[in-house]
């Protein structure tokens, strides 16, 4: 799978190495394909393969569990938001709909006709 931007093109391949070795850095900040052992000394190289179905089957399988993922935690979130609300919003929500009067102290004065 070739991805252009910039100018460049990429191939999109896989890197096949020993588990005891690591992937050299390379000058442009990211990795190049020489291998080196824990005290950083050249063994050798690693294979570079086609990354064209195993790519694509790889970001497929990443977008699912990555949807998965953005489910369940939409799910547990509004979960959690039911149950830690706090009391005094539920008193608030549950006298909302009934209605208060006023202390006769707090009252605008009328006038009355004598």
């Amino acid at each position: 799978m070739k991805i252009g931007w910039g100018g460049s093109v990429w191939d999109l391949m896989l890197v096949k190495y020993p588990v005891e070795t690591t992937l050299s850095n390379a000058a442009s900040g990211g990795y190049s394909t020489l291998l080196r052992d824990g005290a950083r000394n050249l063994v050798g190289h690693a294979d570079l393969l086609k990354g064209g179905r195993a790519g694509a089957g790889l970001v497929a399988v990443s977008a699912v569990a990555g949807g998965a993922l953005t489910v369940a935690a939409m799910k547990v979130t509004s979960h959690l938001k039911t149950k830690f609300r706090p009391a005094a919003q539920d008193t608030a929500e549950a006298t909302s709909g009934t209605s208060v009067e006023e202390p006769v102290a707090l009252q605008k004065p009328q006038l009355r006709a004598v």
